[in-house]
């Protein structure tokens, strides 16, 4: 649970309509998996955990001033995440180096205005759904599923008694 005061934020870029239609089909097939909402669905570039509001204004500011030009990134496969073992289900882009430099503008901003991120590597995916069962093959998207980066978004995340709402606190459009 969110602590009192706090709330719970990540920067993510929202999967674009048309992308997530094509997506969908893959979403419906497996009872033994809870596939995540289309409108929750995103790939997260910075998770900034619990914050205050002070933090969270912050952050918004680092959002509104993010400056960058808007790029298509690839879809190739679903698969099981972090490993084959994972319980999540995912889409996977091809490497980017757009999509990675996007990312390491947004943590030098981040980290200019005083937030600690965890460091590791950045792994770029789309969660599409929790898998409840040990087999799952990974799908190859042939052909790959374009996805266009128009628009970064600071999320605050609200906890549900049926699962999560992600509330748009920010956005900054790529021009």
């Amino acid at each position: 649970m969110v602590p009192p005061g706090y709330r719970r934020l990540f920067i993510a870029l929202p999967v674009p309509t048309d992308t997530g239609k094509r997506l969908t089909p893959y979403c419906t097939s497996d009872s033994g998996i809870r596939w995540i909402a289309a409108a929750n669905r995103h790939l997260t570039l910075a998770f900034l955990g619990h914050r205050t509001e002070e933090q969270t204004l912050r952050a918004m500011e680092v959002v509104n001033r993010l400056e960058a030009v808007s790029f298509e990134i690839q879809l190739v496969s679903l698969q099981r995440f972090p490993d084959d073992r994972g319980r999540n289900i995912v889409a996977l882009p091809l490497v980017s180096e757009s999509l990675v430099e996007l990312q390491q503008q947004l943590s030098a901003s981040l980290t200019a205005q005083g937030f600690t991120l965890k460091e590791r590597t950045f792994r770029p995916h789309i969660t599409l759904g929790k898998i409840n069962r040990e087999r799952w093959s990974t799908v190859s998207l042939d052909p790959a599923i374009p996805m266009t980066v128009e628009t970064v978004t600071l999320f605050q995340s609200e906890f549900i008694e049926n699962g999560i709402i992600y509330h748009p606190l920010a956005s900054q459009t790529l021009i």
